[in-house]
């Protein structure tokens, strides 16, 4: 090792303990080149701040800047700042060494470049971040903070303001901008609120205005910014600068509500006034992530695999958004554990992480378009336009559906500690919603809907903001009208929670009040049925199934957490008594019979249908009625298979559906629909973990929750006290994990080549409640469902939807396409036929509709195609077909509609708008394989449209 190299290690280690901990680094995201504009941002953070870290090849190393509680008037999250930090002479320059690592195992940012190093951190027991130089020789920096106009984006996106706008389309009274400052040798800047707030305006609109006596206006005076210092550097000509060999840049944060922001000014220098001992403080922070992540941990790979491609996982998606690499387990659990990272980032503060970005919204390349404007976009040279810095789609909503999602594993993962700001954000609230009940609907208890935000309000739901205001019974619906299932889960949660931690104080303090009132809103807001059950008419079915009759998720939901209720013995006996009787009105989840079978239905009746999700399907999770682990395994499949919405979003965002394969012990699916998954990435940032924007905001936290709560009940599920060890884990991963389990246990284990080589529960005394099961051998699944139909080329099997334009050259593959080979068979001439031991078939201009003779080997395994075309106008034909016409039962390939790519393989979807153009010779290339399909335009992947 060379000296300055050793010199290097020594500075990137630095106190830097053992850690008994699981090895992340094989997760670590590393980029060898720096990003081009601001979309290409590294995260950290310490729980309670977080940067979004971005090196530039001009030689600027950015950090845009977050607080967890960076509240504005209308509960927006407003960044807090950001710095650039410029290098003379340029370490960053193209054709120069560059390497930059999210190491995972410290919870930092690591530059390596040009002989340079930096390392950025956030502290994980101070509100300050750490941006480190150290460069052999001297080195010019310079530091200083940048400023962005704001604007209230999210009034500006709202669909109930119909106002004027200005230039930029914000509404009117817009916010006030940053104040800088310089003082001491330091420059401060902080945004104030100032006497602004909706909180008088939430309460008067719900009729309830004498609560701002008992409730905390949570936005008037807030005022957030930061300090920037550094002992290397000098204040000169509005920056800190200075040359030499080692820096140590501070940015300190804070938030507080205050009238003056002199107090603010104040207290920030008193924070940063704290002795700074760099070796022990990064000591200590390196102890804080060695022992968050020996909490727990899944590490995965797929051992069919040669050695070599096992756990190679690319530092960034695909140019069209995807995550290709071979490994899939490797990339789910990647997925699993970056997500664990991110959620430690940003959950120790006093606001819950935001389920649409969280403190990582960033600027993003757009296409900006008349049908999704985005505020305050800049456009690119490239014909896109980056967003603003504060832009975040659905704006200051906490939407339940999603935010749930991101809580959920933490369970698994031992993050209890994480957890608090989810349960004290909805327990704050009780009071609040407790006097929205009873000012609109006349009787105790508390409701919850699907957006709840910081007030209290629901300003987001229902066409005026409001539920209807009248008896149940009345034919009225809407998306959120009678929707109130979010109560009953965070219960759920919250039992879970004291299941696993054994919290007495929560308990008693917060679990026995938070059920007495969600559970009286049930009991008092609706009537008894002839039978005596209680009827919920109408209730409503999540977002889709509207007026429905005992809606499944709410009966199943009441049914889990008065069983949980009375199981505990929680509470009162008088609770005790009340919770009995109520739970002897339950009525049963409903049913419905399929092709001569019982399956689980969405409720007993329904008036009609509006949005995608499977509702039928929360009686298994989030509320444990049934699954495997149960007894109910086959009737958790057997609903699966006939469930109305399958693979929505093409099984991104905040579906379940791979969670409930896992409850039905069905490995196969659980494990195709997690890769399938989390190849989704977004084409709009760097990052390869952030999810795309659609349904969601861009990053798409609920998509990584969602996978994870999945991935851990592969692994182990429970029913009462018995513990159920690979109920749902394909033999074909191996795997090594540590999750927790109810009664404070924690199990450990290890699966290699299919078989169970260790395991261990401690406390040792739960061994005999653990069912040891086997992984489940995958049997081969051709990429293609099979079916009688031959594959044509240009026409449907019924001789329809022929293709206009021309049809050059099409070969059929057997195996995955590289994307090197791809950009090969982009420059054969298309008049020449492909050779090769992989050629299943080729075929030099098919005319419309003629079919391409092959074997049904040939779609046994993964498989490949490509085809030049040359598009007529509008064309709107078939390139590839062998499906049932109006079916989902095969492989369709065409233009639909009019010079667009539309894939369908199965049951799975992908739309392509506008990619095509008329009177040009294009190449068309799709990789298929179980659990991933992919397509390519002229060489290049091509990002599915949202679905």
């Amino acid at each position: 090792m060379t000296t300055i190299c050793r010199f290097i290690l020594i500075f990137l280690l630095g106190a830097l303990p053992s850690l008994k901990a699981a090895d992340m680094s094989r997760y670590n995201v590393v980029w060898n080149t720096p990003s081009v504009d601001a979309s290409g941002v590294m995260p950290l953070g310490n729980g309670d701040i977080a940067a979004g870290v971005c090196a530039i090849e001009n030689g600027d190393l950015f950090l845009l800047l977050a607080k967890n509680d960076a509240y504005t008037y209308q509960g927006d999250l407003f960044k807090t700042g950001r710095v650039r930090i410029s290098l003379n002479p340029n370490p960053f320059r193209a054709g120069r060494p560059f390497r930059q690592t999210l190491d995972l195992n410290t919870g930092s940012i690591r530059v390596e470049a040009d002989g340079v190093t930096l390392r950025v951190w956030a502290d994980a027991d101070h509100p300050v971040f750490h941006v480190e130089v150290n460069s052999p020789s001297g080195i010019g920096v310079v530091a200083q903070p940048e400023f962005w106009r704001r604007f209230d984006h999210c009034t500006a996106n709202r669909s109930d303001f119909t106002g004027p706008r200005d230039a930029e389309g914000a509404a009117p009274n817009a916010p006030p901008q940053d104040v800088r400052l310089e003082r001491e040798g330091r420059i401060l800047w902080y945004f104030s609120v100032g006497d602004r707030s909706i909180f008088a305006d939430d309460l008067k609109y719900y009729d309830v205005e004498p609560m701002k006596t008992r409730m905390a206006d949570p936005f008037r005076f807030n005022t957030f910014g930061n300090l920037l210092e550094s002992s290397e550097l000098k204040l000169r000509d509005g920056a800190l600068r200075g040359t030499g060999k080692t820096f140590d840049i501070r940015i300190h944060a804070l938030a507080m509500q205050t009238p003056q922001p002199a107090t603010w000014m104040e207290t920030i220098e008193k924070q940063a006034a704290r002795s700074v001992s760099r070796p022990s403080d990064w000591a200590a922070h390196c102890r804080w992530w060695g022992e968050f992540w020996d909490r727990g941990w899944i590490i995965a790979s797929d051992n069919s695999l040669p050695a070599k491609e096992r756990e190679r996982l690319a530092g960034e998606p695909t140019r069209g958004g995807r995550r290709e690499e071979a490994d899939g387990a490797a990339l789910v659990a990647q997925s699993y554990n970056v997500f664990r990272f991110l959620m430690a980032c940003q959950s120790r503060g006093r606001v819950p992480v935001k389920f649409n970005g969280g403190l990582f919204t960033q600027p993003l390349r757009v296409k900006q378009d008349a049908s999704r404007n985005r505020p305050g976009a800049v456009a690119l040279s490239d014909g896109l336009w980056i967003t603003h810095e504060d832009d975040r789609l659905w704006g200051r909503r906490f939407t339940y559906q999603n935010q749930r999602l991101l809580y959920w594993p933490l369970l698994g993962g031992g993050d209890f500690d994480l957890m608090k700001p989810f349960f004290d954000y909805y327990w704050h609230l009780l009071p609040m919603r407790q006097a929205i009940t009873k000012a609109w609907f006349g009787h105790d208890g508390a409701y919850f809907r699907e957006n709840v935000e910081p007030t209290g309000a629901e300003r987001d739901c229902g066409q005026d903001g409001r539920p209807p205001k009248h008896a149940p019974g009345t034919p009225a619906g809407y998306y959120h009208d009678h929707y109130f299932t979010s109560g009953l889960e965070t219960l759920a949660m919250m039992l879970d929670y004291v299941s696993f931690t054994g919290d007495a104080g929560f308990r008693e303090g917060v679990v026995v009040p938070f059920a007495r009132q969600v559970l009286l809103f049930f009991d008092q807001h609706y009537a008894r049925g002839a039978d005596g059950k209680l009827r919920l008419d109408p209730g409503q079915v999540l977002e889709t199934w509207w007026l429905a009759v005992n809606p499944a998720p709410d009966v199943a939901g009441l049914r889990f957490c008065l069983d949980e209720l009375l199981a505990t013995k929680i509470g009162t006996a008088e609770d005790q008594a009340r919770w009995e009787k109520f739970r002897s009105e339950m009525p049963e989840v409903s049913r419905h019979t399929v092709e001569g079978r019982p399956a689980l239905a969405p409720a007993e009746t329904w008036s009609s249908q509006h949005n995608a999700e499977n509702g039928e399907l929360y009686p298994v999770f989030p509320f444990r009625c049934f699954g495997v682990a149960l007894g109910s395994g086959e009737l958790v499949a057997w609903s699966m298979q006939h469930r109305t919405v399958k693979d929505a979003f093409a099984s991104a965002c905040w579906t379940q559906d791979q969670i409930h394969w896992a409850c039905a012990g069905n490995a196969a699916e659980a494990a195709d629909g997690l890769v399938r998954r989390f190849r989704v990435a977004s084409p709009m940032c760097r990052f390869p973990l952030y999810g795309r924007e659609g349904p969601d905001s861009c990053p798409d936290f609920d998509h990584f929750g969602s996978g994870s709560v999945a991935l851990q009940r592969m692994i182990v599920q429970e029913a009462g006290k018995t513990v159920f060890l690979l109920p749902a884990w394909p033999a074909d991963w191996d795997a090594d994990f540590k999750l927790h389990l109810s009664g404070a246990a924690v199990l450990t284990g290890e699966v290699k080549d299919g078989k169970l080589t260790r395991w261990e529960i401690v406390p040792a005394s739960r061994k005999p409640d653990v069912v040891v099961g086997q992984a489940q051998s995958r049997p081969p699944r051709p990429a293609v469902p099979p079916n009688p139909h031959p594959l044509r080329a240009g026409g449907d099997q019924s001789g329809g939807s022929r293709f206009s334009g021309q049809i050059g050259r099409v070969t059929l593959f057997r195996g995955k396409l590289s994307p090197e080979r791809i950009q090969e068979l982009v420059s054969v001439d298309r008049t020449k036929p492909v050779t090769a031991p992989d050629v299943a078939g080729c075929w030099l201009a098919p005319k419309p509709g003629e079919i391409l003779p092959t074997s049904a080997a040939d779609f046994t395994g993964a498989i490949s195609a490509e085809a030049w075309i040359f598009p007529g106008p509008r064309e709107s034909g078939r390139i590839l077909d062998k499906i049932t016409v109006g079916h989902d039962d095969g492989l369709l390939l065409d233009t639909f509609p009019g010079l667009s790519l539309r894939l369908i393989v199965g049951n799975g979807r992908q739309d392509f708008p506008n990619q095509l153009h008329a009177g040009v010779w294009q190449h068309i290339a799709l990789v298929l394989d179980r659990g991933s399909a992919g397509l390519y335009l002229d060489g290049q992947p091509l990002a599915n449209a949202d679905k």
